[in-house]
């Protein structure tokens, strides 16, 4: 399986959590305050992963701190 393949589909999932959460938030289909706060804490924490996920894929032809060049692949490398 490629890295990237894989990291594109995480970025999927992610937004369309991120926009089922937001449709319940505006639907005003809570039950409570407790499933409001849950619903915001998973939107931040998706949109952490989701910028790490892209930073990942920004980097991937730049030098990581150990000299090498990161492939398409992610899972060889190449000596600088």
């Amino acid at each position: 399986m490629d890295g990237l393949w894989v990291c594109d589909r995480l970025l999927k999932v992610i937004k369309e959590r991120e926009q089922f959460i937001a449709s319940s938030l505006m639907g005003n289909v809570l039950a409570d305050m407790a499933q409001y706060r849950n619903l915001m804490g998973e939107v931040t924490a998706l949109g952490i992963i989701g910028q790490e996920i892209l930073e990942i894929l920004e980097k991937g032809t730049q030098d990581d701190d150990h000299g090498t060049l990161l492939t398409g692949t992610f899972g060889s490398t190449e000596k600088s």
